[in-house]
């Protein structure tokens, strides 16, 4: 029984340092993306 709870307990912890991650990756591209925008929208707004 001590063996399937911790068995259970890594798979839960694996699954929850995947998926944090790839929530933390697609929020500092998402980021990334916006500081892009942002510094093209300054240079468009400069030209006029």
């Amino acid at each position: 029984m001590l063996l399937a709870s911790s068995a259970a307990a890594s798979m839960d912890i694996g699954l929850l340092a995947t998926f944090l991650g790839i929530g933390l990756i697609v929020n500092v591209i998402v980021v990334f993306i916006a500081v892009l925008v942002r510094g093209e929208r300054q240079q468009n707004q400069q030209r006029r």
